[in-house]
């Protein structure tokens, strides 16, 4: 069975899988990948009105085969984000 590495990110810090882990293909190495990004998000409050977590999924032979990312961008009601700003003034 191929092996795949689960490569985590929250914010700045990453977290390099040097173990890997046996998956029967591309395709379920990407249902784990989301599995993950799932897990992460559960376990990790936002750090005042943002966050960002990342799983990169590389094969054995070190080719990034799938990037599954989660945003979060808050605003207090009545606020609108600086982008939605900009893209209200590009109107």
């Amino acid at each position: 069975m191929p092996s795949y590495f689960f490569h985590t990110r929250d914010g700045e810090k990453l977290e390099l899988d040097e173990e890997g882990t046996d998956l029967p293909d591309d395709q379920s190495a990407r249902n784990a990948a989301k599995e993950l990004l799932t897990a992460l998000n559960c376990e990790k409050l936002p750090n005042g009105d943002h966050m960002s977590l990342s799983v990169t999924v590389q094969n054995a032979d070190g080719a990034d085969i799938y990037v599954a990312n989660l945003r979060l961008d808050s605003t207090s009601a009545g606020l609108k984000p600086d982008s939605m700003l900009r893209k209200l003034d590009d109107e």
